[in-house]
């Protein structure tokens, strides 16, 4: 009967939130039709295109130098209600969502549907800051020492952009895992600050029990030197010679151009971004010629994409309730427990523990981490299939038989991460239509050795439920064969092989496609240009050792200080160009 009844509430509730969603930005764009007053032709210091983690940092460090910007957003402003980590899920698959959806994929996703990966990229003033699940991870320092050699600081203090909380609720799980990590001689503590490997209760970005995005920065920037347009769909950057000299974009169904005396910075992700320069101009010539567009310089772009890829979920049975239940979710304290006071289960994220180690296969123990664990206290079985089955696109079948009947178990998720995939994807255009969404084809596991090094994550995990600590909470592997693999021998090499090649979904940490050193230079700027950059997770040589969130605004940081040096040196050296500079450049 309770379990009718929360199946019930819950499929309401989320049948109400995704139409207040839905409304939300109906009525969002209703009103910059009435009272958006969007001037043609305006000139800019800086044309900043996406209001996500990277745009949103380095667009207001540059409005606090006093210079005179133009943002540029795809979406809208989020709606009240967002900032409750808890409704992340439901956040994804929203009209604040772009909602990519890689091709299918020749050796992993099979339980997905169409072998498909579901890839959510926030579409609103914050990006994917506002849709992810929070945690702030700095990753080990020898991920940076080509790139972002002074390892920037990005919590708020003394200037710095990030609000970071500890977790503060938690089911309780999170200490039993510490124990039985500590029996495993893992380290204990807080890695962001030792810098080392190791595991720890999770740091959040969160403020006061609400979810921190970077969309906050904006309204402590100064106003009269910034001008936000949300709607507005970015078709391509303007080129005279090798210099950038604006954007073209499309809002209340008008195209519109905009020009920048210094500077045209990309900074819509590892998906927009390399289809906005493809679009441009930049990008491998072939391609582009197949589709008729001009090329201008002929690079990499779209190419070497890389994601983490994790596996796992829902692999763990529990003889006691200790994970987070519906029960737990639905009790009106516990929404009072939050807006009152910020704390309580409304304020969880869906990840207790996380820590890097190294696999068998590396040697070398002071190296960069290849294996991340995030434990996870809740999983597809515990929602009734209504949302994190559409949020990770698991098929039909593969839930009704294997996810499904643990409906009334005790399940939970201690996932390996997949650091650092020799497996390297890339973005294509789908054509010269820039509405069009790219072809984006990750070739997840395309690399054996990818396989192997989840297969390791996975031997961990069954040693640490082997420890006293989870064995006092009754911790056993689900032996329920994957649907797809029932003719391998359960627990043998080949059966978590296929295990893993068909439960494999992104962590939603998408890089490289502008990567630095092929694309852009040590500056962030494209080759062959003087003033077109790219900051933001498309320009990562090759991913961080944990979640990017932080790794992207510390890259923005870094980005800001080298072209507020470049225009200082510049800004009495070129001539100063006035609007009128620019009435030559023909619409497409």
């Amino acid at each position: 009967m309770f379990m009718f009844l929360h199946f019930t509430i819950t499929t309401l509730i989320v049948f109400i939130f995704s139409n207040y969603l839905n409304f939300i930005y109906l009525f969002d764009i209703c009103k910059q039709w009435l009272f958006n007053d969007i001037n043609d032709f305006q000139l800019y210091d800086f044309i900043v295109v996406g209001a996500g983690t990277a745009g949103i940092t380095l667009t207001t460090r540059l409005a606090e130098h006093g210079y005179k910007i133009l943002l540029l957003e795809a979406g809208g402003i989020a709606p009240p209600f967002l900032d409750i980590p808890l409704l992340a899920p439901l956040i994804q698959n929203s009209p604040y969502d772009w909602q990519y959806i890689t091709i299918p994929q020749q050796n992993a996703c099979k339980g997905l549907n169409n072998n498909q990966s579901k890839w959510p990229i926030g579409k609103l003033l914050g990006g994917t800051s506002r849709l992810n699940y929070m945690l702030y991870v700095r990753g080990h320092p020898l991920d940076y020492n080509d790139w972002i050699p002074d390892f920037i600081e990005p919590i708020k203090k003394k200037g710095g952009s990030m609000h970071i909380s500890d977790l503060e609720w938690n089911t309780g799980l999170a200490d039993i895992i510490l124990k039985g990590l500590q029996e495993l001689q893992q380290d204990i503590g807080n890695i962001n600050n030792n810098l080392k490997n190791g595991f720890m209760k999770v740091q959040l970005s969160m403020e006061n029990g609400k979810r921190w995005s970077t969309d906050k920065l904006l309204y402590e920037s100064l106003k009269d030197k910034l001008t936000i347009i949300t709607y507005a769909h970015v078709e391509k950057v303007l080129m005279e010679s090798n210099r950038a000299v604006g954007v073209q974009f499309v809002a209340l169904n008008k195209k519109f151009k905009a020009f920048a005396k210094e500077s045209v910075i990309l900074s819509a992700g590892a998906i927009g971004s390399p289809k906005i320069l493809m679009l441009s101009g930049f990008g491998p010539k072939k391609h582009l010629e197949d589709l008729k567009i001009n090329v201008i310089n002929d690079l990499p772009v779209g190419q070497h994409l890389v994601d983490h890829v994790l596996t796992g979920i829902d692999l763990i049975m529990l003889n006691i309730s200790i994970g987070l239940s519906m029960a737990n979710i639905l009790n009106p304290m516990s929404a009072l427990n939050y807006f009152r006071f910020g704390k309580g289960p409304w304020t969880f994220t869906g990840v207790e523990v996380l820590g890097t180690f190294h696999s068998s296969f590396q040697k070398n123990k002071s190296s960069i981490p290849d294996l991340q664990i995030m434990v996870m206290p809740v999983g597809l079985s515990r929602d009734y299939g209504i949302v994190l089955k559409e949020t990770m696109g698991i098929s039909e079948k593969v839930y009704n038989e294997y996810f499904g009947p643990n409906l009334y178990e005790n399940t939970i998720t201690i996932a390996p991460v997949l650091l650092h995939p020799k497996s390297k994807g890339e973005i294509k255009l789908r054509s010269s239509n820039s509405f069009d969404p790219p072809l984006i084809d990750p070739k997840y596991l395309s690399n054996e050795d990818d396989i192997a090094l989840l297969t390791d994550g996975l031997q961990f995990v069954k040693k640490l439920i082997e420890t006293n600590a989870m064995k006092s909470i009754g911790a056993s592997i689900y032996k329920k064969h994957f649907p797809g693999c029932e003719n391998e021998i359960f627990d043998s090499t080949n059966y978590w092989k296929c295990y893993i090649q068909h439960l494999t979904l992104t962590s939603y940490h998408p890089a490289g496609t502008c990567r630095m050193g092929d694309v852009v230079d040590q500056t962030f700027k494209i080759y062959g240009t003087t003033n077109l950059y790219v900051i933001d997770a498309s320009v990562f040589p090759f991913l961080p050792s944990g979640n990017i969130n932080a790794a992207v605004i510390m890259t923005a940081e870094r980005a800001f200080h080298i072209i507020q040096q470049n225009t200082k040196f510049r800004i009495n050296r070129t001539k100063c160009y006035k609007p009128y500079d620019y009435y030559h450049v023909p619409y497409d």
